[in-house]
């Protein structure tokens, strides 16, 4: 009796959890604080959601990279924002609190059956060796094989330059060669698995870019998360630049 208990309760808990996946989309796009922070309103996410023009569902966690919303995930205790044409910006909870379909690429994928996907990261390998993200790279490679997803359909989208600040490197081992590094232990990784957006080359053409490694800091009104206490955040892209790096990206996923 007590086994049937248990099963009943399992998958009833399994029905909410699917059934709060919402239908499928056209785009489906998962990243770290530069695409989900919870604390600004002028970061990359918030620009992509209003430039995607299909149907879309976002998630972004602060911290995390792509071993994050794989089999084992981590950093349970960072809240993954949510945003879609809905709900913009949307704290949907953490650990046990947010269903597989929300934090588990596999089942993302299986949830939402999107015709195309981005990936954002890389800023949090700061800290990694090469060969540790050329394997976290190789792991996304696996999946996306096993899902059967196109390569035209898959893209990822790398760091780009840092931001101009007032006094401070808030994040000193964010600097171009690092995030040269990052990018090309990346690429590697993904071998050509998924279309190559590399953040730096976008960028280089963007009227925010100083022309040799930094990017301006103009802070867009009534968008908070570009100036005051984040006047030395280096390593978030926010106002303008953020914005331009959205719709830049948004050209190339809304052409396909």
């Amino acid at each position: 009796m007590k086994t049937i208990i248990l099963l009943v309760l399992s998958l009833t808990y399994m029905s909410a959890a699917i059934s709060d996946c919402q239908d499928p989309v056209d785009t489906l796009v998962i990243g770290d604080s530069q695409t989900g922070s919870k604390w600004s309103k002028s970061y990359f996410g918030d620009f992509l959601q209003t430039c995607l023009k299909e149907e879309f569902i976002i998630f972004g966690k602060g911290a995390s990279i792509i071993s994050n919303w794989l089999e084992k995930g981590g950093l349970e205790n960072i809240e993954i924002i949510q945003r879609d044409p809905k709900n913009p910006q949307l704290s949907i909870g953490i650990g046990d609190q947010v269903p597989l379909c929300k934090k588990r690429i596999g089942p993302m994928l299986d949830a939402y059956q999107p015709r195309k996907v981005l990936f954002f990261f890389g800023d949090n390998y700061i800290g990694n060796s090469d060969e540790e993200i050329v394997k976290e790279a190789q792991s996304l490679v696996k999946l996306l094989d096993d899902k059967n997803i196109p390569s035209g359909n898959c893209f990822f989208l790398t760091p780009t330059y840092e931001m101009q600040i007032q006094t401070k490197r808030n994040v000193p081992r964010k600097n171009l060669a690092n995030t040269k590094r990052i990018r090309e232990a990346l690429k590697k990784g993904l071998s050509d698995r998924c279309q190559f957006l590399d953040g730096l080359e976008l960028m280089k053409t963007s009227s925010y870019f100083d022309g040799k490694e930094l990017l301006k800091r103009v802070q867009i009104e009534g968008k908070p998360g570009c100036s005051g206490a984040a006047a030395n955040d280096n390593i978030h892209v926010c106002g303008e630049a953020a914005k331009d790096l959205a719709l830049k990206t948004c050209e190339i996923l809304n052409e396909l």
